[in-house]
């Protein structure tokens, strides 16, 4: 079959969307190599693919991302953003290049496959490399009319002047806030030897690659005019839950019949006081059972008796039972709660969570509480507003019925044999 391989940015959230794709490429006999980041090698290996080291120097390993890139976390909102460009997808492209290019001296790859974050993917293309998919794991970062810059959690605008704002926004975000961004990766491409950008790196991200499958749908996204002909709707990548999964003891007690508040604060923002502990405050003395998920072991004690923790839960098994999840607004977490029609809401304003939290609003499944450390007050008002209006379970259930349209690792790998094939009459022709 085909010789594939998958650049993933050693992050949870970006690892874990490529896990079904690479299975199902391997069962249908393509030759697959993951680069990707030493702490995933085992799950790499366990899809059947053949695991690469990431450079070192690029490689959180066993750190946690803000520890990893200190500077993050002294950044917020459009600083971190900025930053995260910079930095995190910007910077180590030469030398993921170096590896890439290593590589295919003995693995002559039909494509490669890559995450938002691994740019690297795109550039290899257009230096003559294989085609490139580009895997959007992240709300669309894609500028369009009347959508606000991403970044600001701001909704599409419904009227004149809330048009004529994000309209404005869009425009001095390309010409002045954001230039010093162009700026930075055209240095970096100047010294690969590729042209500068014409576009904003928003634009040009989403051009470059021969394709982008975005891993959510339209539902859940702002509707836009157009989109590039390159660019498809596949859904979100939902996690089944997994039969050799052993339940905690205290499993029953959660599926007792009152309503299960799920907490999760996900992997890259942990600190128990933006979220967890203010949503434990809140619905301590409420008839309803509490899990929060992760905690690590022993990191928090003296809990109130309807409060449970644990330090890892598979979506796929827990989601079931959930009536509402608090969230600091992942995009896959999200996406998967509401693939069971629970309504969410959401206290982020890190990473893309803003932006996740606008798209939840958007939809009316859920709360976008606009803020990242919400008080006890705030959340007890807006766990009750959820519980009590039906709407927002609802709107929940009607995304859930247009999720379930989607199988997007079937579809993923429909379109890249298709692409293949095509590639290959091309050549032959």
């Amino acid at each position: 079959m085909h010789k594939i391989i998958v650049l993933a940015e050693p992050v949870e959230g970006h690892f874990n969307p490529f896990v079904p794709i690479i299975i199902k490429l391997v069962e249908r006999g393509n030759d697959v190599v993951c680069i990707t980041g030493i702490s995933f090698k085992k799950r790499v290996e366990s899809t059947g693919a053949t695991f690469h080291a990431m450079p070192e120097k690029w490689d959180p390993m066993d750190k946690e991302i803000y520890d990893f890139y200190p500077e993050l976390r002294k950044k917020k909102g459009l600083k971190q953003i900025k930053y995260y460009i910079k930095h995190v997808m910007f910077d180590p492209v030469p030398d993921i290049l170096k590896i890439l290019e290593d590589l295919m001296v003995n693995f002559p790859a039909d494509l490669v496959i890559y995450d938002t974050f691994m740019i690297a993917g795109a550039w290899e293309t257009e230096l003559g490399g294989p085609p490139s998919i580009r895997l959007s794991v992240l709300p669309l970062s894609l500028p369009g009319k009347n959508i606000a810059p991403f970044g600001l959690g701001i909704l599409p605008g419904n009227s004149f002047l809330t048009n004529l704002r994000n309209n404005f926004l869009n425009a001095l975000f390309d010409k002045f806030i954001f230039r010093d961004v162009q700026k930075y990766l055209n240095d970096i491409r100047k010294t690969l030897g590729l042209a500068p950008y014409d576009k904003s790196y928003f634009v040009k991200g989403y051009e470059i690659p021969n394709l982008v499958f975005h891993t959510s749908t339209p539902s859940f996204e702002y509707p836009r005019e157009n989109f590039p002909s390159n660019f498809r709707f596949i859904g979100p990548i939902l996690m089944a839950p997994k039969v050799n999964y052993k339940k905690p003891d205290w499993w029953s007690e959660i599926v007792n019949g009152k309503p299960l508040i799920l907490i999760n604060q996900g992997t890259i923002a942990k600190n128990y006081d933006d979220l967890i502990l203010p949503a434990i405050e809140a619905l301590k003395d409420e008839k309803m059972t509490i899990l929060a998920v992760p905690v690590k072991d022993n990191e928090l004690s003296n809990l109130p008796e309807n409060v449970y923790v644990e330090s890892y839960i598979p979506f796929g098994n827990i989601l079931p039972h959930v009536d509402l999840m608090i969230t600091n607004g992942g995009f896959g977490g999200t996406q998967m709660a509401l693939s069971h029609g629970i309504p969410v809401v959401i206290a982020g304003a890190t990473e893309d969570k803003m932006e996740v939290a606008s798209r939840l609003e958007k939809t009316g499944a859920g709360i976008n509480m606009r803020r990242q450390k919400p008080t006890p007050k705030n959340i007890r008002k807006a766990v009750m507003m959820v519980l009590s209006d039906p709407s927002y379970k609802q709107k929940a259930k009607e995304i859930q019925v247009d999720f379930a349209k989607y199988d997007a690792p079937e579809r993923a790998v429909e379109l890249i044999d298709e692409y293949l094939k095509e590639c290959k009459r091309k050549t032959v022709y």
